[in-house]
């Protein structure tokens, strides 16, 4: 069966951190789920809140903060509050939620509230710690904050945050003192180094700045992040070293990943606009720099994304100019499946960034997911225009037209993608599978199987391009012996995989062996129980292996299944359930071994390890 083709963040701090931070703050009281029906949604709001007493309130906040609706979450659950039912478990979702939008100034009120009504979560104290810093009070803010008594805090959080308090009471020995509690910490050199040269900056003590810094460039234990790439690149300019700026960004530029982030950094270096003034001018965007790394720190374990979004919003809260915050927030969306949320940060990223590119490219992404074609084609297009030939763009929008099924115009970029690679590499090969797919869709098979025998050969054999490539000869009655050995290929590459498994099982179905097939095709459609074609041919397997009421539910439920439902011939399907092998079926009973030829294919064993099932063939014994 065939299948479609479909980071920029590095943080210095240690995710060893993780598991204890977590034990220290206290389990957030977030409730979460995706969208489900919006316009259902409004209706519930609005009936629960007709006659807009507490109850209501509290229950439209419910709907909200289930469906992640947190703008209005906050709203009702504050407005219950404020008609007079309080409780633990409500002010902890206000303040919390408050906080994870980043109204701190608000967040404060309920905490303290909720402190009174006897609430220990530490998370109040970083809250209290954070408001008296924004608001300069600078000796509460470390008050706060050094009442936590969680290790972590103590060891790693607190020197970072202290020290740029102690900045924004001009004490500069005392902020060195409070920095010098990490300088013992091996693993947090890095993040020493940085936040030293950033304070050494900030008073002016130039010669200190460059010392710091070159620990950090230096530093072969640890690549660097693209913030501090920024920082660096932006002190070195400043002090007349462009081509040292230069050479460090072109150490980088190999990571693809981030190369159009590096080339607009570059040409911000060339330009001098890369240093027209520190990145980090005053004490509130260094406490902004200490909460994104904690941020990212937490967004690198599952189990602290909700934290991640928090410290985030509150990084966001001290510097909302840190476009590096901002697309990570959007990222965090986007891993929640809040689309429109995301995009909305992409968009407050102007075209001056760094970040520009790969917003905009995440935002078409974006659009596309939701099915919003033209829109993402939109602005693909328009970065196309702005950045002429670039492989990536072209690249994604043959993707997008070919999923909303525009397969000429599909091909006509995926071509001028392959025109603007310079060298042939291992790394192109999905732009020729992508190809392949739009040319079998728009009919034109012979120019498909050419651009998949080149994506197998760049792909290094890869088992999506076997496999593709295998199920069409079959699809198509050509190569078989090819074919069936591709398939087994792909297998062994990657047995847990339902495509490959289900190619597998109509190998053994286009044999005449049922029994096989339907071993497989089970498989297939436990690891994929949406795929519709997976349904189908598991169907098939079952009328000839004798279990026809079974074929008839397995075509039932193709019919409604939403994977690869586009594959489907659902006319042929509802032929088979009325007629079982009627007509188009009928070939394979007058003669089912259509593999003329067949190389020998068997089970040798079960892999004692993951359960799958090692599949041989000899090659050169026919059946």
């Amino acid at each position: 069966m065939k299948r479609q083709t479909t980071g920029i963040f590095k943080h210095m701090l240690k995710a060893s951190y993780i598991i204890t931070l977590l034990s220290g703050i206290g389990i957030f009281n977030s409730c979460t789920g995706n969208f489900i029906n919006m316009p259902e949604y409004q209706q519930e709001q609005a009936y629960l809140l007709q006659k807009d007493t507490a109850y209501g309130n509290y229950l439209a906040g419910r709907v909200a903060h289930i469906r992640q609706d947190y703008d209005n979450a906050a709203r009702y659950y504050v407005r219950t509050i404020e008609k007079g039912m309080v409780n633990e478990d409500l002010l902890g979702k206000t303040y919390i939620i408050l906080a994870s939008q980043g109204k701190i100034d608000q967040a404060v009120k309920y905490a303290g509230i909720a402190r009174k009504n006897g609430d220990k979560n530490n998370f109040i104290d970083v809250i209290n710690a954070v408001y008296a810093f924004k608001h300069g009070d600078y000796k509460s803010s470390r008050v706060a904050l050094n009442s936590i008594n969680e290790k972590t805090y103590k060891k790693l959080i607190a020197p970072l945050f202290n020290a740029w308090s102690y900045v924004g009471e001009d004490n500069y020995e005392q902020a060195v003192t409070e920095l010098q509690k990490l300088s013992g910490m091996e693993e947090m050199k890095t993040v020493y180094s940085l936040h030293s040269g950033l304070i050494s900056e900030y008073f002016g003590k130039t010669k200190d700045a460059q010392k710091y810094y070159d620990i950090v460039i230096n530093d072969k234990a640890n690549d660097m992040s693209f913030r501090a790439l920024q920082i660096i690149s932006n002190f070195l300019v400043r002090n007349g070293e462009k081509e040292k700026a230069l050479n460090l960004v072109a150490k980088y530029y190999g990571s693809s990943n981030i190369k159009e982030m590096l080339a607009s950094l570059r040409e911000k270096i060339n330009q001098g606009s890369a240093a027209s003034s520190r990145l980090v001018n005053t004490p509130d965007e260094g406490a902004g720099e200490v909460f994104l790394e904690i941020a990212l720190l937490f967004k690198s374990v599952p189990v602290g994304h909700d934290y991640a979004q928090i410290y985030m919003a509150v990084s966001e809260y001290f510097n909302p100019d840190n476009d590096i915050a901002k697309i990570a927030m959007a990222d965090l969306f986007e891993e929640r499946l809040m689309l429109n949320d995301a995009n909305k940060y992409y968009d407050s990223i102007g075209k001056k960034s760094e970040m520009y590119y790969p917003a905009q490219m995440k935002k078409a992404n974006n659009l596309s997911a939701e099915k919003k074609y033209s829109e993402a084609i939109k602005v693909l297009k328009r970065l196309l225009r702005e950045n002429p030939g670039n492989f990536q763009v072209l690249f994604n929008l043959g993707d997008v037209l070919r999923v909303s099924n525009n397969q000429p115009d599909a091909i006509k970029y995926y071509n001028k993608a392959i025109n603007s690679i310079f060298y042939e590499s291992e790394k192109y090969w999905p732009v020729y599978y992508a190809l392949a797919v739009s040319y079998d869709k728009n009919n034109e098979w012979g120019k498909a199987e050419e651009s998949l025998e080149k994506a197998l050969k760049l792909s290094n054999r890869h088992p999506q391009v076997l496999n593709y490539l295998g199920y069409s000869w079959l699809k198509y009655n050509m190569n078989t012996d090819k074919a069936a050995a591709m398939i087994l290929e792909a297998y062994e590459k990657d047995p847990n995989d339902g495509v490959i498994m289900d190619s597998l099982g109509w190998v053994y179905f286009k044999t005449g062996d049922y029994d096989n097939a339907i071993l497989y095709l089970e498989k297939a459609s436990e690891l994929n129980p949406q795929n519709a074609i997976i349904s189908d041919h598991l169907g098939d397997a079952y009328w000839f292996g004798g279990r026809k009421n079974e074929a008839v539910f397995q075509w039932k439920q193709a019919l409604s299944q939403k994977e690869e439902q586009e594959e489907l011939n659902a006319k042929q399907v509802k032929n088979k359930i009325e007629n079982g092998t009627m007509n188009f079926l009928k070939k394979y009973v007058e003669k089912p071994n259509i593999l003329v030829n067949q190389i020998e294919i068997y089970v040798e064993g079960k892999n004692s390890l993951n359960g799958t099932l090692i599949i041989k063939y000899n090659p050169t014994r026919r059946v």
